[in-house]
This record gives C-alpha cells, structure tokens and sequence, in this order.
C-alpha cells in the first residue's frame, strides 16, 4: 500500500458511510476540507476506491433466494464461461477457484424455478463439465469492509 495515515483514516470513514461529505470527513479528522477532497480524489485515481455504491437487500427487492455454483470448466471455453455467467443480471460475485472446480459463482434468484431457470441455463454452456448448486440456508455474515 502507497497510502499515508490520513488516507487510510479516509478510507475507513468511507467504508463505514460511504455518503460522508468531505466537510464530516473533515471534522472527523481534523484536516482541511481541501486535503480530504485532494486525498479522496487520489484515491479515486490511483484505484483504492473502485466506486461508491448503495447496497441493495436482496430480499427486500424480490430475491431471497441466494445460490452458489461450483463450475468444473474446460479451460478452453473458460473465457466465454466467464463472460455468459458474467453478463447474467441475477450475479452477484463471481472467482476463479483452486481444487476441483474453476469457478464459483454467487447469485441471487427471485424463487425455485428462477434457480432452476439459472441452473439450466449455466450449465448449457459449452465447456461446462461438472456443476454443483448450492442454495444459502441463512445468512450469518455478509461484510463490504476490509480490515484496514
């Protein structure tokens, strides 16, 4: 990491409330509002901040339902894999994984036959060899903050 103590501070104040005004970041510090708007920018540039969002509850919104995805892949389809299950609006995360299988995926579906409709649909793939569905039975932990 290339980044100094008051960026750091500025980062974790943002992870906690990613709304904070530069003005309450100010205070918070006790460092002009000119620095936290220089340091946030840099930030910005330099890709420590990737984009400031809203999280959204899924449940809330129609999708309670959540679904994990352990795909064995044929590593000469992997791109077109990744860039079929990448542009499916129901993902939510998706990695390249060691051991059995090449990928795991996260997504959210609307009820069974949605899970049923996205299983399908994956694994129609071409180059998919093996997947497992999985189905959340409780969430106990979702964490957006890192420990910095």
């Amino acid at each position: 990491m290339n980044i100094d103590e008051v960026e750091l501070k500025i980062l974790r104040l943002l992870q906690e409330d990613g709304r904070l005004s530069y003005s309450d970041i100010s205070k918070k510090l006790n460092v002009p509002q000119s620095t936290v708007r220089f340091k946030v920018n840099r930030l910005i540039r330099e890709g420590y901040i990737k984009k400031f969002v809203a999280i959204l509850d899924p449940v809330k919104l129609g999708y309670p339902i959540i679904m994990i995805m352990m795909l064995k892949t044929d590593p000469r389809y992997f791109d077109n894999i990744f860039n079929s299950i990448s542009s499916l609006k129901e993902i939510h995360h998706m990695f390249q994984i060691t051991g059995k299988y090449d990928i795991i995926a996260i997504l959210h579906a609307r009820d069974m036959e949605h899970v049923g409709e996205l299983t399908n649909k994956i694994k129609a793939l071409d180059g998919i060899q093996d997947a497992e569905v999985l189905l959340a039975t409780g969430r106990l932990l979702i964490k957006n903050e890192l420990p910095i």
